[in-house]
């Protein structure tokens, strides 16, 4: 691959590339807030400056592309991509130039709020820093004097500054953080580290041969591989695609088949049983870099295309000629793992069957394989913090100690089970929007004693706290150097593009004031700014924090990396792939991945699916002024067949009805699902009255889905619910 550093990138490529024609649109309207709210007494004057331009790194979503940022007169008018920062290609999406609005959305908080009302009820006044500060460090206290310190739970999502959420945790005495991971990787990332020692990442971009199980890339961004799914290979790659719809990655691909929901294993056992019984596998490499095939040989007998056709609903004449294409193409050829949730509750055995897939055609470590993830390291920060035993421990057979388990974790709040926690300080996240079964998340919260949020917005969680602090946005804060890991490492980082807007203040501001309140043994883990932090993170290597503040990134290669791993051992028990685990067995799990039938749909219902938008993050964007302009509410995707059997019309209201919940939202009868499914987008339906463009608007899937758990790694599995259809 050509350095693409070297690349010139002309004007008209470049603002091709922004989306000005969106971005172009933030002139006015920013402004326009800007002077209605300063007309209120909201905002300072805003005293003109000279132009200029700030490096920085989009926070809408996971990705954190490198983003330059135009101001003029202090009012950010536009976002570009940074040209430095080859992981988004030069590239900036709709989600990322729409983060002008995180700035300027007249709904995002303005400064601390108390509840003075039953939680809920949206009843809260205005409060100083000192006053809310003060209370929320009391209450903690309270809660440690009652319960001890680990009656406290920290909540959050990953970011830039969640780093100091996490070390705040820690340095008060409470193990239990539980974090997004087990909504979201963790049956990921138990299933390929089993097998490969860590996570590997897929190099699409060379590879000859794709297949992705409801990996939705070219909805659910990711860079660089999205862009790279479209790109890579000169046009030559095949992509074979499974999913219950058909997607925009489906409109894309070669082949698509809709599978049915929960077989993915099936499919995957009988392609490596093609690949072994024909001797299409890699011999060479199987008998020197991996354990445990002579014991993979008799465990496949019994799954054949045949078996497999029954089950996921594909051909065995397909399924034959995927698994013999797919040998050929190696080690060009991925069976690509992507980032998707837990589906059932078999996730981390598929997981580890799709490393298997992988390793036996030999595309380990190689271009256009699956290559081991790189990292740039930087120094951390030290600190003491007391230690006692997470509320969950022992729920899940390799429980994450920092991630926990959502479901396992919330089970035993209710219980109170083995100790209480009445404490809860959430960070960035949104359980009652996001963790399956919204009603036990609301239960949960009803028995705590205080609960504080911390966000840009009033998320649902915000809207049932006791105490919400506005954190100043990714645009209006210096945030620490953060490493991005991939194929080509990179770090990045950002600087403030203008100074928070209202009483807004970083993270790190909030933690140490808090710290502070909290006494000299809490504090003195934060007794620092954050240009002292950013320093310290490039302590071992200066010339990282020289680049971040000339091009907003820092790279010590620009071309990818094949055959580091010769001669090393992995960090597997062995130091080889391990097809067949001896730590699984240990632990009483099945050693290599064993097939067994999902719960069909009942009569009547359907199987509720879940997957993400190109247009929304998560939860998060939904209420963005630019974003929800272009889906203002969701709908439920249901076949047409299925439509006019139940008498429903394209565009009425329907109720969906699950063991744990109902809600009501419009039908969007369509070709693209399979007659036994239904979906609809997530992060609609918010309770919260401030999110006014998404308030009552739509469905939230959370209170309709039922909290499953995937036993190996804890996290949550999202496709066994089954709903029934009736007209609103």
């Amino acid at each position: 691959m050509e350095n693409m550093l070297s690349k010139k990138l002309n004007r008209r490529r470049f603002i091709g590339l922004s989306s000005c024609a969106l971005a172009g649109v933030a002139v006015g309207s920013q402004v326009k807030v800007l002077r209605a709210l300063a007309m209120t007494g909201e905002v300072a004057n805003v005293t003109a400056v000279t132009e200029k331009e700030v490096f920085t790194s989009c926070g809408m979503c996971v990705n954190k592309c490198g983003v330059i940022a135009r101001v003029r007169d202090g009012v950010i008018y536009k976002l570009d991509p940074n040209p430095h920062f080859l992981k988004s290609r030069g590239m900036l999406c709709a989600r990322g130039n729409s983060g002008v609005q995180s700035v300027y959305d007249p709904d995002r908080l303005k400064y601390p709020m108390i509840r003075v009302g039953e939680r809920g009820a949206g009843q809260w006044r205005r409060a100083s820093w000192d006053e809310a500060l003060d209370l929320v460090a009391a209450r903690l206290n309270e809660v440690a004097d009652k319960y001890t310190r680990a009656g406290v739970m920290f909540a959050s999502s990953e970011g830039f500054q969640e780093h100091f959420f996490l070390t705040f945790a820690e340095c008060f005495g409470s193990p239990n953080t539980v974090r997004h991971a087990s909504l979201c990787l963790a049956s990921n990332m138990q299933g390929f580290g089993a097998t490969f020692g860590s996570n590997p990442t897929p190099d699409v971009l060379n590879a000859d041969y794709v297949i992705m199980s409801g990996a939705n890339r070219s909805e659910a961004l990711i860079t660089p591989d999205s862009i790279d799914m479209v790109t890579g290979n000169g046009g030559k790659r095949k992509l074979v695609y499974l999913d219950p719809r058909f997607t925009k990655s489906a409109a894309k691909a070669d082949e698509w088949y809709p599978i049915a929901p929960g077989s993915d294993l099936a499919f995957i056992l009988a392609m490596i049983h093609v690949i072994v019984k024909e001797g299409l596998y890699n011999r060479s490499f199987i008998e020197n870099r991996t354990v445990g095939f002579e014991a993979l040989v008799p465990h496949i007998e019994p799954y054949t295309p045949e078996w497999a056709e029954t089950e996921c609903e594909i051909s065995a004449e397909n399924i034959r000629r995927i698994a013999r294409e797919f040998a050929a193409a190696a080690p060009r050829a991925v069976y690509y793992q992507g980032r998707r949730s837990s589906f059932f509750d078999n996730d981390t055995q598929m997981r580890r069957a799709m490393a298997i897939l992988n390793v036996i055609v030999g595309n380990w470590d190689v271009k256009g394989g699956m290559v081991p993830t790189q990292t740039i390291a930087l120094s951390t920060h030290d600190y003491i913090a007391p230690w006692y035993s997470r509320l969950d421990a022992g729920t899940a057979t390799f429980l994450s100690e920092k991630d926990g388990s959502w479901k396992h974790f919330r089970d035993r709040v209710l219980e109170g089970a083995p100790y209480p926690v009445k404490g809860m300080m959430v960070y960035k996240q949104n359980p009652v929007m996001s963790v399956p079964n919204r009603e036990k998340t609301l239960k949960m919260m009803a028995q705590m004693d205080f609960i504080c949020t911390i966000d840009v917005t009033m998320s649902d969680t915000a809207w049932y706290s006791d105490v919400v602090l506005p954190e100043a946005t990714y645009l209006e804060r210096l945030d620490p150097a953060h490493a991005l890991s991939g194929i080509v490492p990179v770090v990045t980082y950002r600087e403030p593009a203008i100074e928070p807007l209202f009483e807004s203040k970083p993270n790190l501001w909030i933690m140490q004031q808090l710290a502070k309140r909290l006494g000299d043994e809490v504090y003195e883990s934060f007794d620092f700014t954050m240009e002292e932090y950013l320093e310290h993170q490039t302590t071992r290597n200066p010339a990282i924090l020289e680049s971040l503040k000339k091009t907003g990134v820092y790279y010590e290669w620009t071309e990818p990396k094949y055959g580091t791993t010769a001669g090393q051992r992995l960090k597997t028990p062995s130091g080889k792939l391990e097809i067949y685990s001896e730590r699984y067995a240990e632990r009483g799990l099945d050693p290599l991945p064993v097939y067994s039938r999902v719960e069909q749909v009942p009569k009547g219902k359907y199987r509720i699916i879940v997957g993400r938008h190109a247009f929304f993050t998560q939860g998060t964007t939904q209420n963005n002024p630019y974003l929800n302009d272009i889906m203002p509410e969701n709908t439920l995707w249901l076949n047409t067949r299925e439509a006019d059997r139940l008498g429903l019309k394209n565009g009425s209201k329907v109720r969906v009805r699950s063991a744990v919940g109902e809600e009501v939202l419009r039908l969007e009868a369509t070709e693209k699902i399979r007659p036994d499914c239904v979906y609809m987008a997530h992060g609609f339906g918010a309770m919260s009255q401030g999110l006014s463009k998404v308030y009552s608007r739509g469905g939230c899937d959370a209170a309709l889905i039922e909290d499953g758990v995937e036993p190996i790694s804890g996290n949550v599995s999202m496709h066994q619910t089954f709903v029934e259809i009736m007209p609103a």
